[in-house]
């Protein structure tokens, strides 16, 4: 006999009542079992649940009323012609709203914004203005708060702080991607730019293997990099010639760069006066014309450059001559002093302010690349007079621009020998690491 023909015959003979009974109890067994377990998965759900709530989320809710007040925050950058009202009403600001904030006292702290500056308006749940934060800079602006009714209106200047930053660079391509490189922001390599640009001229004497170290500034606002400040000392060595520019605020207010000597690093010139280019001709007093094929004097300096490349003024002076010329084509003369003028040659068009008698300042914009008058292709014919001569831009010595005040020598010489010994410290430790 099977098995299961052995249960089926006890089955049949199993008295009903107590068949009954045994299945009944079976049943509820199962079944119990069945919502003990769906209990504990309700309560393992409930506990995974509560888990991933982070213990740092708070929700604020009125206790009074038992309603969560939530705020909405809109910004506007300042544009042409715009007001403090005309700008409310553009954020959907009431009437009476703004009537209120403009009747408060020192409502006249938020008339005088300018264009670029931004203005955020928070509001609250019932759609009121409860602030407003009108930023004129990363650290100073105008802030309304909304407090019992009533609107308290004034500036602010957040405390900053600055910390300094060494970086050192060798160049294998470039001063820029290079620096970009060991992580100098943008705009401090283009101060370094100028800070040498008139002894250096970074589109064509730059070689590989020079290098340059600087320390300069992080200015910092509650403890977040808010933009890069000055460059305090930098070290530049191009073909084996070192030039050290240090950083020093004057009695007068004004902040300029010099030597450890006190030398003005600024010069009355600049090296170049055209980006991006490179040197198709030099000085040559016996150079035969590409037009003419004869021995003819080439007295400047050929920058070749694309058509319409900006042409820069290399110094103050007085625009004495703007119009055509012969084989020079499109020429603008400035006058710097008795002593020095400048030809800029070849020009495709002249800039807007380049007119006769006007004073024009040091890297001023005068026109723009061209081919007019006798020119093969687009470049800069550049001339560089000295008592009415012709000289040789590339090997003229140009004068330096005003030295230390003597008043302030001491000071100055104090101030520079510490910067020295920091660049020095680090320039050390760096060396060093890189053993």
């Amino acid at each position: 006999m099977s098995f299961f023909r052995y249960i089926k015959a006890t089955l049949e003979n199993f008295p009903k009542k107590h068949l009954i009974v045994i299945l009944s109890g079976v049943a509820l067994l199962s079944c119990l079992s069945i919502l003990s377990e769906l209990d504990l998965k309700v309560d393992d759900k409930k506990e995974e649940k509560n888990l991933k709530i982070p213990l740092n989320k708070k929700i604020l809710i009125n206790s009074e009323e038992s309603s969560a007040e939530f705020f909405t925050r809109k910004e506007i950058t300042i544009k042409r012609n715009d007001t403090l009202v005309s700008i409310l009403k553009k954020m959907d600001v009431s009437s009476d709203n703004i009537l209120t904030i403009i009747n408060s006292k020192s409502s006249n702290l938020l008339s005088k914004i300018k264009i670029g500056e931004k203005i955020s308006v928070t509001f609250n749940n019932e759609n009121k203005v409860s602030f407003i934060n009108y930023i004129k800079n990363f650290r100073s602006g105008v802030k309304a708060e909304l407090k019992e009714g009533i609107y308290q209106i004034s500036s602010y200047e957040l405390g900053i702080e600055k910390e300094r930053i060494y970086k050192s660079v060798t160049i294998k391509d470039s001063l820029y991607s290079e620096g970009l490189k060991e992580g100098i922001p943008d705009s401090v390599l283009m101060d370094l730019v100028y800070i040498y640009g008139w002894d250096i001229d970074f589109t064509h004497d730059i070689r590989p293997g020079d290098s340059y170290s600087l320390i300069y500034e992080e200015v910092l606002v509650n403890g977040l990099k808010k933009k890069d400040g000055d460059i305090l000392i930098a070290e530049f060595i191009n073909q084996g010639r070192k030039h050290v520019a240090i950083r020093y605020e004057l009695k007068a207010g004004n902040s300029e760069y010099f030597s450890p000597e006190g030398k003005n690093v600024k010069k009355a010139f600049l090296r170049s006066p055209v980006k991006f280019s490179y040197i198709s001709s030099r000085y040559n007093l016996k150079r035969r014309h590409p037009i003419l094929h004869k021995i003819r004097a080439h007295t400047g300096v050929d920058y070749a450059a694309n058509r319409g490349t900006p042409v820069i003024a290399t110094g103050d002076g007085t625009v004495v001559f703007a119009a055509k010329k012969g084989g020079y084509g499109n020429l603008v003369e400035i006058k710097h002093s008795e002593d020095y003028s400048t030809r800029y040659a070849h020009l495709d068009s002249f800039h807007k302010r380049t007119k006769i008698n006007q004073k024009i300042q040091q890297g001023q914009i005068l026109g723009y690349v061209g081919s007019t008058g006798m020119a093969t292709g687009p470049h800069l014919h550049y001339e560089f007079h000295v008592n009415k001569k012709h000289t040789d831009p590339l090997k003229v010595k140009f004068p330096n621009a005003k030295p230390i005040n003597r008043s302030e020598k001491i000071d100055y010489i104090n101030h520079a020998s510490i910067l020295i010994a920091d660049l020095r410290n680090y320039q050390s430790f760096d060396a060093l690491s890189k053993k």
